[in-house]
């Protein structure tokens, strides 16, 4: 072999190195981010049962309205204290409209800080 072609192959085998690695650390990004977002769905997920089991249909908008919870919430509802770095946001829209019945839009919006995701998750529960 000559000088050159030793040359050229160190050249390939370096460019080959090179997006090797820089895939591997796209992969490790993207399975951090996915981690993030199926604890964010578990988390929403969790809240809406939390609404849904809820008794009093009249006081779904003034009990779940507007709240906002984190691991230090120590009222939070189911609790998050085992997910540092996530915020999960509530809120309940209730829709009385004169060609149609009166339902509750319940909508929960969870951000994980670190990662910047955020997955949202919504549920329409009816008057019964």
């Amino acid at each position: 072999m000559t000088l050159i072609e030793v040359i050229m192959a160190v050249m390939i085998l370096s460019g080959v190195l090179i997006g090797l690695s820089n895939f591997t650390r796209r992969f490790q990004h993207l399975t951090n981010n996915h981690e993030a977002l199926a604890t964010a769905s578990e988390l929403a997920t969790a809240r809406l049962e939390a609404v849904e089991l809820h008794r009093t249909y009249s006081t779904l908008v003034s009990t779940f309205n507007g709240t906002t919870e984190t691991s230090a919430t120590s009222t939070a509802n189911p609790s998050m204290s085992g997910y540092p770095g996530y915020t999960r946001t509530t809120s309940a829209v209730a829709v009385d409209s004169a060609y149609a019945a009166r339902y509750v839009t319940v909508t929960v919006n969870v951000e994980h800080a670190a990662t910047g995701t955020s997955i949202s998750k919504s549920v329409v529960i009816a008057a019964f």
